[in-house]
């Protein structure tokens, strides 16, 4: 979100002038925030032992720069890289393949020590630490200073996904429990942590299988993904008071939190198992939905995202695979689409292979 302050600086008349500043002397500067790019996470193929990447998108420039993390680190990210976020000048990395979480310089991509975590999936912060869910049913929670876990929730769950902070609380996705094989059970529950200890406060009867969760500030807002089946993925929004009310459907959400707006990608698919997409705008004034864009330019969806100083969408997908028309490729290159705000199609730039996360980039300066 775009936040502004002013600043009052004095212009002095000599170098040992230390009097106060007449109101002729001063200058009035707004402190404003400035989009630089975006970060692509990739997290690659398990099953096709395609380790995960880190591309850059400046859009000063409008090039995207490959494996800028490796490049200059001199190692890969390794498998499965999940999420990322950037807290203060730092960025966190889940990689649950590897079972750390990286660390890098937001600026210049060099690596701090990993911190090891078992299988880190989603990250989150409130501005004074990172929190990590993990595949094995706990929340870590990482010191900014120390880059070390300084506390780990008791197991709260199984699968946990998506992980959002709001109000001095950690909100939790339990998604699923694997029964064996192909089997699955979808939990219907969102776990609320305190976020000063972990410890659990209650559980939130949500849709089934909730995976991506993220708020405004006031409302919370989660992608409950259902069995892939008879029961659809839906939108829904928890409230100040814990209170559960569905939106609509949908798979993927982005928040444009200064105009009130959810963006979502719904994914269905036909007798063949073949993708159907459709790409919404939700107005969380109106309770609206509206069709965002077509997504000609689009084939499978892997992420959806906002840049909060533009306003600018970003959706990244899978490749069409060469050899079998109609399905996507996990093992070539994927690319993110950009779109302005009302939908328009700006640009399509190359990625790595799955490209599952994006991050922006911003900075402050004075004007």
């Amino acid at each position: 979100m775009k936040k502004q302050f002013k600043t009052c600086v004095c212009i002095l008349a000599g170098a040992l002038l230390f009097a106060a500043c007449s109101d002729d002397d001063e200058k009035e500067f707004e402190q404003v925030s400035v989009a630089d790019g975006v970060f692509i996470l990739n997290e690659g193929s398990y099953f096709n032992k395609i380790d995960g990447s880190l591309d850059y998108l400046d859009y000063a420039t409008g090039t995207v720069s490959r494996n800028v993390f490796q490049n200059k680190n001199g190692r890969s990210l390794g498998g499965t890289p999940n999420n990322a976020i950037i807290c203060g000048s730092k960025m966190y990395i889940a990689t649950a393949d590897e079972n750390r979480v990286e660390v890098v310089d937001a600026h210049s991509m060099s690596a701090y020590s990993p911190i090891s975590m078992t299988t880190p999936r989603e990250l989150c912060t409130d501005g004074k630490a990172v929190y990590a869910t993990s595949y094995d049913g706990t929340v870590s929670k990482i010191d900014t200073t120390s880059l070390k876990i300084v506390a780990t929730s008791a197991t709260i769950g199984d699968a946990l996904e998506g992980i959002t902070a709001l109000g001095g609380y950690l909100y939790v996705c339990n998604a699923w429990k694997n029964l064996g094989g192909y089997s699955y059970d979808y939990h219907t529950n969102v776990v609320k942590l305190q976020a000063a200890d972990l410890s659990k406060v209650k559980d939130i009867t949500v849709a089934a299988n909730p995976n991506q969760i993220l708020n405004d500030g006031t409302n919370i807002y989660l992608a409950c993904w259902g069995n892939y089946a008879e029961v659809p993925a839906t939108v829904q929004k928890i409230d100040a008071n814990d209170q559960v009310t569905t939106l609509t459907h949908g798979r993927m959400i982005a928040l444009d939190d200064t105009k009130n707006l959810l963006y979502i990608v719904n994914t269905t698919y036909d007798e063949n198992w073949a993708e159907v997409n459709n790409y919404n705008v939700y107005d969380l004034k109106t309770g609206k939905e509206s069709q965002f864009t077509t997504g000609s330019e689009i084939f499978s969806p892997v992420a959806i995202g906002v840049d909060q100083i533009t306003g600018d969408v970003f959706i990244t997908s899978y490749s069409e695979n060469a050899d079998y028309k109609g399905y996507a490729s996990y093992t070539t290159d994927g690319y993110v689409a950009h779109y302005s705000a009302n939908g328009t199609f700006l640009n399509k730039y190359v990625c790595g292979v799955g490209p599952g996360t994006l991050v922006f980039a911003h900075h402050t300066e004075l004007r």
